[in-house]
Parts: C-alpha cells; sequence; structure tokens
C-alpha cells in the first residue's frame, strides 16, 4: 500500500490549518490580549482603569490572535503533515509556533506604534497565541472534516 494514499488530501490539510488559525486563534487571541494587557499596563506603571485596559487588550488581541493563527498554522500545518514527521509533536511545534507568532509580532510593530507597552503586548501576545495555535494545528485531525 502507498504511503501518499493513506494522507489525506492537501486541501483537507489547508483547511484544518486555517479553521484552527481562524477560529482558535481568536479564541486564544482575546484571552492572551487581557493578560497581556495586564502586564503591559505594570510596565508603564498605569495602575487606573486596568479593567478597561484588559477589555480593551482582549478586544485587540481577537483580530491580531486569528492573524497571528493563520500565520503559524498554515506552514506549520503543511511542514508537520508533508515534510517534517517529528513535528507532529506538541512539544516541538510549541516552540516553533511561538517563535514564528513572534516574528509576525515583530512584523506588526513595524506598522504600529513602538513604544514599551506596545511591544511588551504585542510580544507576549503573539509568542503565546503562536505557541497554542501550533500546538492544535498538529494535534488536529483532517478526518473531523
Amino acid at each position: 500500500m502507498d504511503a501518499s494514499a493513506s494522507r489525506p488530501a492537501l486541501y483537507k490539510e489547508l483547511l484544518v490549518a486555517l479553521l484552527v488559525g481562524a477560529l482558535f486563534g481568536a479564541l486564544v487571541g482575546w484571552l492572551a490580549g487581557m493578560l497581556a494587557m495586564f502586564f503591559a499596563s505594570a510596565v508603564i506603571d498605569e495602575t487606573r482603569g486596568m479593567r478597561t485596559s484588559a477589555f480593551i487588550g482582549g478586544l485587540m488581541g481577537i483580530p491580531l490572535g486569528a492573524l497571528i493563527g493563520i500565520v503559524v498554522c498554515i506552514p506549520l500545518r503543511i511542514l508537520s503533515a508533508r515534510v517534517l514527521p517529528f513535528l507532529k509533536n506538541p512539544w516541538f511545534a510549541a516552540p516553533l509556533g511561538a517563535a514564528v507568532g513572534w516574528c509576525g509580532g515583530f512584523v506588526v510593530l513595524l506598522y504600529w506604534n513602538t513604544a514599551l507597552a506596545t511591544i511588551v503586548y504585542v510580544g507576549l501576545h503573539s509568542m503565546f497565541v503562536g505557541g497554542m495555535v501550533a500546538t492544535v494545528t498538529v494535534l488536529a485531525k483532517p478526518k473531523w472534516l
């Protein structure tokens, strides 16, 4: 039996990556945005309005999480499914996803305000979202579709 016959089609792998990256990335981005905003507020010694800051940080984290999720999931899913099978281990995929997420966050910082609080927020958020979606994308099964 041919090994390629038992593998799912490439479009199913891409669909799994898009679903995990966009949906789970946005969900994790909301949580990561709230937590990262707490740290960013602590860095700039802003203690007034912490609840409002966390709410706004969570709202900003949703589209940023979806963006970072898609940027991380698509190449990682293709690499783990077709090229490097050892990436199916979440212990290898999570650090790689966090690194790719940090690079995606760096690109966001090039076009956004580069204040210290923004650097802390985007750095923490992108690494957390990248690691989480990388773990889920290598564990997801295309048979679920």
